[in-house]
């Protein structure tokens, strides 16, 4: 299907006056429709960067204005009214309306004059119905592959990586992991892969994740202050957390939010506690200076450089080296019930609308530390429901749920900490939960000074001086983890 492409006089190229940019608005002329176009001030400065680009780099060769014949001999742009604009503002700049702006497209049209294009290439179609198709299909996403699907940011990662010569932070970081598999499992090298690369990089090139993970950037190179098994159990928990409790961008984006995600990590996880523990271990000190490179006899100049300087060692390759070898390390990240960033990351099947709504606001949207106080009143809420829409779907069998006291029916009136227990003890005899789990969930529920106890959960809904901690309501939750999944399964 062949394209109707054109060399067309500049000058014969309109603006579209209709254009959808302008909501319920038609422009009167060219000069209105430029006004609209600039109306918003944001609007206005991306039109400014857009004349500053042509003016630099000229018109986009990967893409042509779509534009159709009018009356009068004119062609009106379809598809590419902001590039045109930015055209009409560098071929005349006092046609800006926004003053704040004038300057900047007076200077770029001092740099493109003698350059400036007295006609365009266009793709022309006979009528506004024909380029319909066209323009829908690029300004309405992937379309299941017919429209435009944009890079992801591995994509884009690779892209500047091939530009300049020199891997991303977090490219560098997961080299370092995949070419490490005596120091880090396959499961993390698999998980570092489903992180985004740009994600990585935003967190190791700050200061702080850099203090944290005891590495440093030189030469554009990611180093590692100590042997690399020493930072490897801190980054393989901040990978556990993106891939396993929750995370993503948005929680590294700033300083303060990368401050709050690397305080998850446990501090006998930190490469200095554990570089001093190594320093400290029944490993003979001169033995491990030899092996280790340790303070030894060393210069001024050496006390000043990097543990991984003054080997000359590759520190992103360690040989046989392996946790619990000769250095003496032996930590390895393990999952923390402390770490997650939703009070409830289990997958539970829940039938009721209603409740799933409770159940995913906990999972994917309550964030136990930024609002502990409305996840803690959502728990106790979804805990009621799940054990009132139990009680009702089997109160149908033979088999219905008594209270665990005096052998009665259980009601939807009866206290939370009586349903809890009586469920418990229903879900043991039906094989769902163990002897242990009913024991445990009943004397939880039951207790009056005990943390995750029915008057523990209600204080905190009643209660004007009972504030809930994160780190307490994740404990709480994993409490009465057995019989939620018994409810839900």
């Amino acid at each position: 299907m062949k394209r109707d492409i054109r060399l067309l006089n500049f000058n014969l190229i309109k603006l579209d006056q209709e254009n959808v940019r302008f909501g319920g608005d038609i422009a009167k002329n060219q000069r209105e429709a430029i006004e609209l176009m600039l109306a918003d001030p944001e609007d206005a400065k991306k039109i400014l960067k857009l004349a500053e680009h042509i003016a630099i780099y000229g018109l986009d060769p990967t893409e042509l204005q779509l534009v159709t014949p009018d009356d009068e001999g004119n062609y009106i742009v379809l598809e590419g009214n902001r590039r045109l604009t930015a055209l009409k503002l560098l071929q005349h700049p006092d046609l800006c309306t926004q003053e704040k702006y004038y300057k900047d497209f007076l200077t770029a049209h001092t740099e493109i004059l003698g350059n400036f294009p007295n006609e365009i290439e266009c793709s022309v179609v006979a009528s506004r119905e024909d380029g319909d198709v066209w323009i829908e299909l690029k300004h309405t996403g992937q379309n299941g592959g017919a429209g435009r699907v944009p890079w992801d940011s591995d994509i884009r990662d690779e892209r500047r990586s091939r530009q300049t010569g020199i891997e991303s932070v977090g490219r560098q970081i997961r080299e370092v992991v995949k070419n490490n598999p005596q120091i880090f499992n396959e499961i993390v090298i698999g998980d570092i892969y489903q992180i985004p690369v740009t994600t990585l990089s935003r967190l190791f090139s700050s200061k702080r994740a850099q203090d944290a993970f005891a590495v440093y950037i030189k030469d554009r190179q990611i180093k590692f202050k100590y042997e690399l098994v020493i930072s490897a159990p801190s980054i393989e928990f901040a990978i556990r957390m993106f891939r396993h409790e929750g995370y993503n961008v948005n929680d590294v984006r700033s300083d303060e939010d990368r401050n709050r995600f690397l305080s998850h990590i446990p501090k006998e996880l930190s490469p200095d506690y554990l570089y001093r523990k190594s320093t400290e271990s029944s490993i003979d000190p001169d033995d491990y200076a030899n092996s280790n490179g340790s303070h030894k006899n060393k210069t001024p100049e050496e006390e000043d450089r990097p543990n991984s300087e003054k080997h000359g060692a590759d520190n992103n390759k360690e040989g046989d080296r392996k946790p619990g070898g000769e250095n003496g390390i032996k930590t390895k990240a393990k999952g923390s019930s402390k770490s997650r960033k939703f009070l409830i990351p289990w997958s539970l099947n829940i039938s009721n609308s209603r409740i799933n709504e409770i159940y995913r606001e906990l999972r994917f949207k309550l964030e136990v530390e930024r609002v502990p106080n409305a996840t803690a009143i959502t728990f106790r809420v979804f805990l009621e429901l799940s054990c009132d829409d139990y009680r009702r779907r089997v109160a149908h069998d033979n088999n219905g749920v008594c209270r665990h006291d005096n052998n009665k029916p259980l009601t939807e009136d009866d206290k939370l900490s009586i349903k809890i227990a009586s469920i418990a003890k229903h879900l043991d005899s039906a094989g769902l939960i163990t002897k242990q789990e009913s024991k445990a969930i009943s004397r939880r529920a039951a207790g009056t000074q005990t943390v995750g106890s029915v008057d523990h959960l209600n204080q905190f809904v009643h209660s004007t001086a009972s504030s809930p901690l994160p780190s307490e309501l994740k404990d709480i939750s994993e409490e009465y983890l057995p019989m939620l999944k018994a409810i839900w399964p």
